[in-house]
């Protein structure tokens, strides 16, 4: 089932010669985990931008398949309420996406906030957190009421090793439940083994978009996305 279609979009930023985005289009698919690399200022967060709302195209569309209050979007800076505590910051997610949320709310947040290494701060205010602890909150509300399709960029900036693998594993298993996500994540070395696409861009353009098996058939030597993104751009 496709969840998202984006056509042709292009976005120009003032004073600057080149688009960020320069005509990529793209489908995102039920059960798909797909990563977006690409250097510091390839289009990747401006992408992001347009897939989840934040910013319009100067040209192209985005065409959602689902209810926009089904989508889990966690930009690369922080969108938080400050003055919340952890567990309203979470469950602020689950109002959005679920109508039975006064049923199954509490067990719902309980068991998310679990997985994210989240539950001894459930009462304290997200002023108080560390880097670290406020990305993982950032992450949970946006996962939080299992939305069919999640727009995460850079999650993993601001984790210890053990919370990025909480957040893989998170994924890997909304995926065996049909869901779909599209990040973008420096942690290209442990990402390979968990997404089922890479799409590769440049100078705001799409350069690639292929099975993950395919994308790393350049580098058959190594499991990092980087290294194969290297070599698909002609860099070492």
């Amino acid at each position: 089932m496709t969840l998202i279609r984006a056509s042709d979009l292009t976005k120009h930023y003032k004073g600057k010669e080149r688009p960020a985005v320069d005509g990529v289009s793209l489908e995102i698919e039920s059960g798909e985990v797909i990563a977006v690399v690409g250097h510091n200022g390839a289009g990747k967060s401006s992408l992001f931008d347009m897939l989840g709302g934040l910013t319009r195209p100067d040209k192209g569309s985005v065409e959602l398949c689902v209810d926009v209050d089904e989508i889990g979007w966690c930009p690369q800076r922080e969108i938080i309420d400050w003055s919340l505590t952890v567990r309203q910051n979470i469950a602020l997610g689950l109002e959005l996406r679920q109508k039975s949320f006064l049923r199954r709310g509490r067990q719902d947040l309980m068991e998310l906030s679990e997985a994210m290494g989240l539950t001894p701060y459930l009462d304290q205010t997200a002023e108080t957190l560390s880097g670290g602890e406020l990305r993982r909150t950032q992450i949970a509300r946006a996962m939080a009421g299992d939305p069919p399709l999640m727009i995460l960029d850079e999650p993993t900036t601001g984790l210890d090793p053990s919370g990025i693998s909480e957040v893989f594993a998170y994924l890997e298993r909304r995926r065996r439940d049909g869901a779909a996500a599209i990040i973008s994540t420096h942690e290209t070395s442990r990402f390979s083994s968990r997404c089922t696409r890479v799409i590769a861009m440049e100078n705001g353009s799409l350069i690639s978009d292929l099975p993950v098996g395919e994308f790393m058939s350049v580098v058959p030597q190594s499991e990092d996305l980087w290294d194969a993104y290297l070599s698909r751009v002609g860099q070492s």
